[in-house]
């Protein structure tokens, strides 16, 4: 009787090549085409069926082979090596027989794949498509655009933990297929998706698109988390977090795209089910909350006629704004604090007799340092919320 075998494909560094061109999404195109294309070539060119392709996501892929095939594949592999290789990325690939649980065949093939993983002969990286910064400068972007990156919080231990290959197969893609179940859906006609993995995505398209977007599919996956692995949160799995990234000083898609990495990694830090955007980390559904402070705000200046300028000097009262670090909460007397905005909003006091006016005034300054009466403290919601009202001042008439 054949063995059967598992053939297990990994492609490395993925995020290094996604980055390092102007299109995210022409790059994962390519990363689909080895780690998904090539292994369904694979069982087409020997006759087998696709169903033995038991999972592929962006980056990786597992085969269950007849012991006959393993030599083929081996050779139509190594030539898919040597192909990704002149792209930029570096495929390699390991075997084990079917002998054993789960568990114990998982730490073979990873045993292997690491071994290669450490081995010399990675390629010389070449980006087919990368950019110099003076091309970039050079093309303004005439609409205010981002990268929503989202990626599931402790993966990697949540795959591992399968028992069964069967309990892999179905953990591997059980995410992707929700993100390509809803991401179409709330992306229709309004943003781009770079990429749909295994554990994540990532889309570009208008900031303000993708700040209506995440707190959406927060609330799906957050949903759809609880119906199929349980309620409890701080299990592996179950929270996803996310990062915004706009982009700076003619900086190619690509590499916002590696900076909005770094950013999640940062909200991971601080809490599962963090998003991180505009220099701080919130729970995502503290985003209504910022919004609601953006719109006060933006009525100082729509209403009341203050100045445009005024969300950037309060954007000032947070320490990392003046001396550049992060992290950094002020605190003072409330009673300060209010001074300091008066002073700031209506130097003059024009519009200190408007009842309206200083109603908003002193509703902003709440949201902003929070209701403690002894002391003072910026909120990070407060912060991301005025950086989106200052945004918005820049880029739509007021």
């Amino acid at each position: 009787m054949s063995v059967q075998v598992f053939f297990q494909g990994l492609i490395l560094e993925t995020d290094e090549f996604l980055s390092s061109g102007r299109s995210v999404r022409e790059r994962a195109s390519r990363v689909v085409h080895y780690s998904e294309d090539w292994p369904l070539g694979f069982l087409n060119s020997q006759g087998l069926p696709s169903l033995l392709l038991g999972s592929a996501t962006p980056g990786q892929f597992l085969l269950v082979l007849p012991e006959h095939a393993v030599d083929a594949a081996r050779e139509y592999f190594a030539a898919a090596a040597q192909d990704a290789s002149r792209e930029g990325l570096r495929l390699i690939f390991a075997s084990t027989e079917n002998l054993g649980t789960w568990a114990i065949i998982r730490e073979r093939l990873w045993g292997e794949l690491s071994q290669l993983e450490s081995a010399p002969g990675a390629p010389d990286f070449q980006p087919f498509d990368a950019v110099s910064d003076e091309e970039t400068a050079a093309e303004p972007d005439p609409i205010p655009w981002s990268v929503l990156r989202g990626n599931v919080d402790r993966f990697e231990p949540f795959l591992a933990a399968a028992d069964t290959v069967e309990t892999h197969v179905a953990r591997s893609l059980m995410f992707k297929n929700f993100f390509a179940g809803e991401l179409p859906r709330l992306t229709q006609g309004k943003a781009e998706i770079a990429i749909l993995g295994g554990d994540g995505f990532a889309i570009t398209g208008p900031w303000e698109t993708s700040l209506t977007i995440a707190p959406e599919i927060a609330r799906l996956f957050e949903r759809f988390a609880a119906e199929n692995l349980g309620a409890d949160s701080a299990a592996d799995g179950r929270t996803m977090s996310m990062a915004l990234a706009l982009p700076q000083g003619g900086e190619t898609e690509g590499a916002v795209y590696r900076r909005c990495g770094a950013m999640l990694e940062t909200a991971k830090t601080f809490l599962r089910g963090g998003f991180h955007l505009f220099g701080r980390t919130i729970e995502w559904q503290q985003l209504t909350e910022a919004e609601g402070i953006k719109d006060l705000a933006l009525r100082l200046v729509r209403e009341f006629g203050c100045s445009t300028q005024f969300v950037a000097e309060l954007l000032s009262f947070y320490p990392e704004m003046q001396t550049g670090r992060r992290g950094v909460q002020r605190f003072e007397r409330p009673w300060r604090f209010y001074r300091r905005l008066a002073v700031t909003l209506d130097p003059n006091e024009r519009r200190s007799r408007s009842r309206e006016y200083v109603k908003v005034r002193t509703e902003l300054a709440a949201e902003v340092i929070g209701k403690n009466v002894g002391q003072a403290r910026l909120r990070p919601t407060g912060r991301v919320a005025l950086e989106w009202a200052y945004r918005l001042t820049q880029t739509e008439p007021v």
